[in-house]
Protein backbone atom coordinates (compact mmCIF):
# COMPACT_ATOMS: atom_id res chain seq x y z
CA UNK A 1 0.00 0.00 0.00
CA UNK A 2 1.26 3.46 -0.82
CA UNK A 3 -0.01 6.92 -1.56
CA UNK A 4 1.04 10.50 -2.17
CA UNK A 5 1.18 13.26 0.43
CA UNK A 6 1.31 16.78 -1.00
CA UNK A 7 3.17 19.47 0.97
CA UNK A 8 2.00 22.89 -0.18
CA UNK A 9 4.24 25.88 -0.76
CA UNK A 10 6.09 24.99 -3.97
CA UNK A 11 4.83 28.27 -5.47
CA UNK A 12 7.02 30.18 -3.01
CA UNK A 13 9.98 29.04 -5.11
CA UNK A 14 8.33 28.95 -8.54
CA UNK A 15 5.42 31.43 -8.70
CA UNK A 16 4.71 30.27 -12.27
CA UNK A 17 2.86 27.21 -10.92
CA UNK A 18 0.21 29.32 -9.17
CA UNK A 19 -3.23 28.64 -10.54
CA UNK A 20 -2.10 25.82 -12.83
CA UNK A 21 -4.17 22.65 -13.03
CA UNK A 22 -2.50 20.19 -10.67
CA UNK A 23 -2.28 16.45 -11.30
CA UNK A 24 -0.93 13.79 -8.95
CA UNK A 25 0.24 10.76 -10.96
CA UNK A 26 1.10 7.65 -8.94
CA UNK A 27 2.91 5.02 -11.01
CA UNK A 28 2.71 1.40 -9.90
CA UNK A 29 3.41 -2.02 -11.35
CA UNK A 30 0.56 -4.38 -12.23
CA UNK A 31 1.50 -8.06 -12.24
CA UNK A 32 0.73 -9.82 -15.52
CA UNK A 33 2.91 -12.92 -15.07
CA UNK A 34 -0.07 -15.27 -14.69
CA UNK A 35 -2.69 -13.10 -16.39
CA UNK A 36 -4.28 -14.80 -19.44
CA UNK A 37 -4.84 -11.32 -20.88
CA UNK A 38 -1.14 -10.47 -20.62
CA UNK A 39 -0.48 -10.49 -24.41
CA UNK A 40 -3.33 -8.03 -24.97
CA UNK A 41 -2.14 -5.84 -22.08
CA UNK A 42 1.39 -5.75 -23.51
CA UNK A 43 -0.02 -4.66 -26.86
CA UNK A 44 -2.20 -2.03 -25.20
CA UNK A 45 0.79 -0.32 -23.61
CA UNK A 46 2.94 -0.90 -26.72
CA UNK A 47 5.53 -2.72 -24.64
CA UNK A 48 8.85 -3.10 -26.45
CA UNK A 49 9.46 -6.63 -27.68
CA UNK A 50 13.19 -6.53 -26.96
CA UNK A 51 15.09 -5.49 -23.86
CA UNK A 52 17.64 -2.69 -23.95
CA UNK A 53 20.04 -4.58 -21.67
CA UNK A 54 21.27 -8.12 -21.13
CA UNK A 55 18.15 -9.38 -19.33
CA UNK A 56 16.58 -12.47 -20.85
CA UNK A 57 13.52 -12.88 -18.59
CA UNK A 58 10.18 -11.64 -19.96
CA UNK A 59 8.68 -8.57 -18.23
CA UNK A 60 6.24 -9.52 -15.48
CA UNK A 61 4.59 -6.14 -14.89
CA UNK A 62 3.11 -3.18 -16.72
CA UNK A 63 2.83 0.28 -15.24
CA UNK A 64 -0.46 1.80 -14.18
CA UNK A 65 -1.18 5.49 -13.61
CA UNK A 66 -3.43 6.02 -10.59
CA UNK A 67 -4.43 2.38 -10.88
CA UNK A 68 -5.38 2.47 -14.58
CA UNK A 69 -3.56 0.89 -17.51
CA UNK A 70 -2.88 3.59 -20.12
CA UNK A 71 -5.40 6.24 -19.04
CA UNK A 72 -6.08 9.49 -20.88
CA UNK A 73 -4.87 12.83 -19.53
CA UNK A 74 -6.88 15.81 -20.77
CA UNK A 75 -4.91 18.94 -21.57
CA UNK A 76 -5.65 21.92 -23.83
CA UNK A 77 -3.20 22.96 -26.55
CA UNK A 78 -0.46 25.12 -24.99
CA UNK A 79 -2.04 24.72 -21.56
CA UNK A 80 0.53 24.48 -18.77
CA UNK A 81 -0.26 21.91 -16.09
CA UNK A 82 1.64 21.09 -12.91
CA UNK A 83 2.31 17.37 -12.56
CA UNK A 84 3.44 15.68 -9.36
CA UNK A 85 4.73 12.21 -10.30
CA UNK A 86 5.76 9.46 -7.88
CA UNK A 87 7.23 6.10 -8.82
CA UNK A 88 5.46 3.89 -6.27
CA UNK A 89 6.62 0.66 -7.89
CA UNK A 90 8.48 -1.64 -5.48
CA UNK A 91 11.26 -2.48 -7.92
CA UNK A 92 10.86 -0.89 -11.37
CA UNK A 93 12.40 2.22 -12.87
CA UNK A 94 10.77 4.72 -15.21
CA UNK A 95 12.62 6.98 -17.63
CA UNK A 96 9.85 9.46 -18.39
CA UNK A 97 9.44 11.31 -21.66
CA UNK A 98 6.74 13.07 -23.68
CA UNK A 99 7.86 13.03 -27.29
CA UNK A 100 8.43 16.54 -28.57
CA UNK A 101 7.76 18.11 -25.17
CA UNK A 102 10.13 19.13 -22.37
CA UNK A 103 9.61 18.71 -18.65
CA UNK A 104 10.08 22.01 -16.83
CA UNK A 105 11.24 20.39 -13.59
CA UNK A 106 10.44 22.30 -10.41
CA UNK A 107 11.35 19.79 -7.68
CA UNK A 108 13.01 16.40 -7.25
CA UNK A 109 12.15 14.06 -4.37
CA UNK A 110 10.05 16.82 -2.82
CA UNK A 111 12.93 19.33 -2.75
CA UNK A 112 12.40 22.54 -4.78
CA UNK A 113 15.38 23.06 -7.07
CA UNK A 114 15.39 26.75 -6.13
CA UNK A 115 15.76 25.99 -2.40
CA UNK A 116 19.51 25.49 -2.86
CA UNK A 117 19.90 27.43 -6.11
CA UNK A 118 17.64 30.51 -6.30
CA UNK A 119 19.13 31.47 -9.66
CA UNK A 120 17.97 28.18 -11.20
CA UNK A 121 14.36 27.61 -10.11
CA UNK A 122 13.60 25.08 -12.90
CA UNK A 123 15.44 22.55 -15.02
CA UNK A 124 14.47 21.63 -18.59
CA UNK A 125 14.77 17.96 -19.59
CA UNK A 126 13.42 15.89 -22.47
CA UNK A 127 13.42 12.81 -20.25
CA UNK A 128 14.09 12.00 -16.60
CA UNK A 129 14.98 8.76 -14.83
CA UNK A 130 12.86 8.18 -11.72
CA UNK A 131 13.89 5.21 -9.54
CA UNK A 132 11.52 3.40 -7.19
CA UNK A 133 10.37 5.90 -4.51
CA UNK A 134 11.61 8.80 -6.62
CA UNK A 135 9.44 11.84 -7.30
CA UNK A 136 9.49 14.58 -9.86
CA UNK A 137 7.34 17.71 -10.02
CA UNK A 138 7.24 19.51 -13.35
CA UNK A 139 5.28 21.85 -15.57
CA UNK A 140 4.02 20.16 -18.75
CA UNK A 141 2.72 22.06 -21.78
CA UNK A 142 -0.17 20.71 -23.88
CA UNK A 143 0.69 19.55 -27.43
CA UNK A 144 -0.90 21.05 -30.56
CA UNK A 145 -4.55 20.23 -31.22
CA UNK A 146 -5.11 16.94 -33.03
CA UNK A 147 -1.65 15.54 -32.24
CA UNK A 148 -1.14 12.09 -30.70
CA UNK A 149 1.28 12.41 -27.81
CA UNK A 150 1.90 9.98 -24.96
CA UNK A 151 3.64 9.93 -21.62
CA UNK A 152 6.08 7.04 -21.94
CA UNK A 153 8.83 5.31 -20.07
CA UNK A 154 11.93 4.54 -22.07
CA UNK A 155 13.69 1.22 -21.64
CA UNK A 156 16.03 1.15 -18.65
CA UNK A 157 19.09 -1.11 -18.72
CA UNK A 158 19.20 -2.42 -15.15
CA UNK A 159 22.30 -4.55 -15.76
CA UNK A 160 23.00 -8.23 -16.53
CA UNK A 161 21.57 -9.36 -13.16
CA UNK A 162 18.72 -6.83 -13.15
CA UNK A 163 15.04 -7.18 -13.97
CA UNK A 164 13.70 -6.12 -17.38
CA UNK A 165 12.42 -2.55 -17.57
CA UNK A 166 11.03 -2.30 -21.11
CA UNK A 167 9.74 0.80 -22.85
CA UNK A 168 5.97 1.26 -22.79
CA UNK A 169 3.21 3.87 -22.92
CA UNK A 170 2.01 5.08 -19.53
CA UNK A 171 -0.79 7.45 -20.57
CA UNK A 172 -2.14 9.36 -23.58
CA UNK A 173 -2.31 13.14 -23.63
CA UNK A 174 -5.68 14.04 -25.16
CA UNK A 175 -6.09 17.61 -26.37
CA UNK A 176 -9.38 19.21 -25.37
CA UNK A 177 -10.85 22.68 -25.51
CA UNK A 178 -9.97 24.67 -22.43
CA UNK A 179 -12.67 24.12 -19.84
CA UNK A 180 -13.79 26.09 -16.80
CA UNK A 181 -14.98 22.94 -15.08
CA UNK A 182 -13.75 22.36 -11.54
CA UNK A 183 -10.22 21.13 -11.06
CA UNK A 184 -7.61 21.43 -8.34
CA UNK A 185 -5.17 24.25 -8.97
CA UNK A 186 -1.95 25.06 -7.15
CA UNK A 187 -2.85 27.41 -4.28
CA UNK A 188 -0.96 30.57 -3.39
CA UNK A 189 1.37 30.60 -0.38
CA UNK A 190 2.14 34.20 0.56
CA UNK A 191 5.11 33.38 2.80
CA UNK A 192 8.53 34.45 1.59
CA UNK A 193 10.77 31.63 0.39
CA UNK A 194 13.63 30.38 2.55
CA UNK A 195 16.86 29.46 0.77
CA UNK A 196 19.81 27.32 1.80
CA UNK A 197 22.78 27.81 -0.50
CA UNK A 198 25.91 25.75 0.10
CA UNK A 199 29.55 26.02 -0.96
CA UNK A 200 29.94 22.84 -2.98
CA UNK A 201 33.68 23.28 -3.50
CA UNK A 202 34.27 23.60 0.23
CA UNK A 203 32.13 20.55 1.01
CA UNK A 204 33.76 18.31 -1.61
CA UNK A 205 37.42 19.16 -1.04
CA UNK A 206 37.83 16.35 1.52
CA UNK A 207 37.82 12.62 0.78
CA UNK A 208 34.72 10.59 1.59
CA UNK A 209 33.97 10.20 5.29
CA UNK A 210 31.85 7.07 4.88
CA UNK A 211 31.57 4.47 2.12
CA UNK A 212 28.43 2.41 1.46
CA UNK A 213 29.13 -0.70 -0.63
CA UNK A 214 26.30 -2.76 -2.13
CA UNK A 215 27.06 -6.45 -2.74
CA UNK A 216 24.96 -9.54 -3.36
CA UNK A 217 25.25 -13.29 -3.76
CA UNK A 218 22.93 -16.28 -3.96
CA UNK A 219 22.22 -15.98 -0.22
CA UNK A 220 21.10 -12.37 -0.16
CA UNK A 221 22.01 -8.69 -0.35
CA UNK A 222 24.47 -6.77 1.78
CA UNK A 223 25.74 -3.33 2.78
CA UNK A 224 29.42 -3.33 3.67
CA UNK A 225 29.28 -7.11 3.89
CA UNK A 226 26.46 -7.16 6.43
CA UNK A 227 22.79 -8.13 6.23
CA UNK A 228 20.31 -5.97 8.08
CA UNK A 229 19.24 -7.13 11.52
CA UNK A 230 16.78 -5.29 13.81
CA UNK A 231 19.09 -6.08 16.73
CA UNK A 232 22.26 -4.77 15.04
CA UNK A 233 24.14 -1.74 16.27
CA UNK A 234 24.17 1.31 13.98
CA UNK A 235 26.60 0.92 11.09
CA UNK A 236 27.50 4.60 11.31
CA UNK A 237 26.74 7.72 13.35
CA UNK A 238 26.21 11.32 12.30
CA UNK A 239 26.31 14.54 14.28
CA UNK A 240 23.22 16.69 13.66
CA UNK A 241 24.30 20.08 12.36
CA UNK A 242 26.99 18.77 10.00
CA UNK A 243 27.52 17.79 6.38
CA UNK A 244 29.23 14.52 5.41
CA UNK A 245 30.78 13.33 2.16
CA UNK A 246 29.62 9.78 1.38
CA UNK A 247 30.52 7.51 -1.51
CA UNK A 248 27.94 4.90 -2.59
CA UNK A 249 29.58 1.94 -4.36
CA UNK A 250 27.64 -0.63 -6.38
CA UNK A 251 29.83 -3.74 -6.52
CA UNK A 252 27.18 -5.80 -8.36
CA UNK A 253 25.98 -6.28 -11.93
CA UNK A 254 22.59 -4.59 -11.48
CA UNK A 255 21.30 -1.12 -10.63
CA UNK A 256 20.53 -0.21 -7.04
CA UNK A 257 18.68 2.95 -5.92
CA UNK A 258 20.22 4.24 -2.68
CA UNK A 259 17.80 5.88 -0.22
CA UNK A 260 18.18 7.39 3.25
CA UNK A 261 15.47 8.42 5.69
CA UNK A 262 15.00 11.93 7.15
CA UNK A 263 17.50 13.80 4.96
CA UNK A 264 18.32 14.89 1.41
CA UNK A 265 21.77 14.78 -0.13
CA UNK A 266 23.55 16.49 -3.00
CA UNK A 267 24.56 14.09 -5.77
CA UNK A 268 27.49 15.80 -7.48
CA UNK A 269 29.63 13.11 -9.16
CA UNK A 270 29.24 9.71 -10.84
CA UNK A 271 32.17 7.36 -11.40
CA UNK A 272 34.53 10.18 -10.50
CA UNK A 273 33.10 12.64 -13.04
CA UNK A 274 31.49 15.84 -11.77
CA UNK A 275 27.87 16.24 -12.87
CA UNK A 276 26.93 19.27 -14.94
CA UNK A 277 23.82 19.74 -12.80
CA UNK A 278 24.28 18.43 -9.24
CA UNK A 279 20.92 17.40 -7.77
CA UNK A 280 19.48 17.34 -4.27
CA UNK A 281 17.76 13.98 -3.82
CA UNK A 282 16.81 11.39 -1.25
CA UNK A 283 16.93 8.44 -3.68
CA UNK A 284 19.76 8.15 -6.21
CA UNK A 285 20.45 5.55 -8.87
CA UNK A 286 23.87 3.89 -8.43
CA UNK A 287 25.24 2.46 -11.71
CA UNK A 288 26.25 -1.19 -11.65
CA UNK A 289 29.98 -1.58 -11.28
CA UNK A 290 30.20 2.12 -10.43
CA UNK A 291 29.72 4.68 -7.68
CA UNK A 292 28.28 8.08 -6.85
CA UNK A 293 29.55 10.80 -4.52
CA UNK A 294 27.07 12.71 -2.37
CA UNK A 295 27.05 15.36 0.33
CA UNK A 296 24.73 14.35 3.15
CA UNK A 297 22.87 17.26 4.75
CA UNK A 298 22.52 16.49 8.45
CA UNK A 299 22.03 20.14 9.43
CA UNK A 300 18.26 20.19 10.03
CA UNK A 301 17.69 20.25 13.82
CA UNK A 302 14.51 18.14 13.51
CA UNK A 303 16.61 15.06 12.59
CA UNK A 304 16.42 12.59 15.46
CA UNK A 305 17.46 9.16 16.68
CA UNK A 306 17.93 5.85 14.93
CA UNK A 307 17.22 5.76 11.21
CA UNK A 308 18.09 3.65 8.17
CA UNK A 309 19.53 3.77 4.66
CA UNK A 310 18.93 1.06 2.11
CA UNK A 311 18.47 -0.06 -1.48
CA UNK A 312 14.97 0.95 -2.55
CA UNK A 313 14.37 -2.19 -4.60
CA UNK A 314 12.16 -3.63 -1.88
CA UNK A 315 13.09 -7.22 -2.64
CA UNK A 316 16.74 -6.32 -2.00
CA UNK A 317 15.94 -4.35 1.15
CA UNK A 318 13.85 -7.22 2.52
CA UNK A 319 16.73 -9.64 1.91
CA UNK A 320 19.29 -7.63 3.81
CA UNK A 321 20.39 -4.53 1.86
CA UNK A 322 19.65 -2.04 4.66
CA UNK A 323 21.61 -0.59 7.58
CA UNK A 324 21.13 1.70 10.57
CA UNK A 325 22.42 5.20 11.16
CA UNK A 326 22.25 6.97 14.52
CA UNK A 327 21.72 10.73 14.47
CA UNK A 328 23.27 12.33 17.55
Amino acid sequence: MSGAIVIEGIDRYVPAVRGLRERVLVLRGQDIEHDPEAPATRRRVEMAQTNCGAQSDPPQRVFTVNGVVRPEIAIAPEERQFWRIVNASPDAYVDLEIHGQAFEIVALDGMPIAYHDPQRPTLLADHILVPPAGRVEAIVTGPPAGSHVALRTRCVDTGPAGDPNPAMVLADLVTVARSDSEFRSVPVDERAPIYNTVDLEALTKNSSQFVVTFTEDKNGFYINGQKYSPEAAPMTRARVGTYQHWRIVNDTTELHPFHIHQVHFLTYAENGVRLANPEWLETVNVPYGGYVDVIMDFTNPVIRGMSVFHCHLLNHEDKGMMAKILFE
